[in-house]
């Protein structure tokens, strides 16, 4: 049986998970029902095994169906719901991460879970500055050539998808392995 923390953890990944995929279909201009299904359906495996690679595929495709289901903020409402599924795609990643940082039987500690919330409220922090400069930006039609953009963003995606898939054959040493004989010879 999983300690409170754990199961603490996995409601952090249920709730903002179908909150989003709800968010994207009801909100959006063109958010649909199968893409919030879709992701429904994943979300409860991603809650039994976050350290799969499940996980990775459903904030893809979270970030996939949000883009395709609304359109580029310019109203603040756009702009608040954007940083509410920001929001939600963060907490997803944060509980997954840390709920398999360790044995899902290990209750996590009070420190771990304060360090884990720090450096989080420090990514909401850093964005904060940023999402204020998109806010500013879109004003005005940025110049160059979109196409271009979209290449290289889709380059560095197929970038990450090569880095991931060849990490994927890495075995992890145990922690046995790396301590030190204590029985000398």
């Amino acid at each position: 049986m999983s300690p409170a923390s754990q199961k603490v953890l996995r409601v952090l990944i249920a709730v903002p998970s179908v909150g989003l995929a709800l968010l994207a279909a009801f909100t959006g201009l063109h958010g649909t029902i199968v893409g919030a299904l879709v992701l429904i359906v994943l979300t409860p495996f991603v809650v039994l095994e976050p350290a799969s690679r499940l996980t990775a595929l459903l904030l893809g495709l979270h970030a996939v169906n949000w883009l395709s289901s609304t359109e580029v903020p310019h109203t603040t409402r756009e702009w608040i719901l954007t940083v509410v599924a920001s929001l939600a795609l963060l907490t997803i990643h944060l509980a997954a991460a840390l709920a398999s940082a360790l044995p899902p039987a290990a209750p996590l500690p009070r420190a771990t879970v304060a360090r884990w919330v720090g450096r989080g409220l420090a990514v909401v922090g850093l964005s904060v500055p940023v999402w204020v400069l998109l806010v500013v930006q879109t004003s005005d039609a940025p110049p160059g050539v979109p196409s271009l953009t979209y290449a290289a963003v889709a380059s560095l995606a197929v970038l990450a998808l090569a880095f991931w898939l060849t990490q994927a054959d890495t075995e992890a040493t145990p922690p046995a392995a790396l301590a030190p004989d204590r029985n000398p010879r």
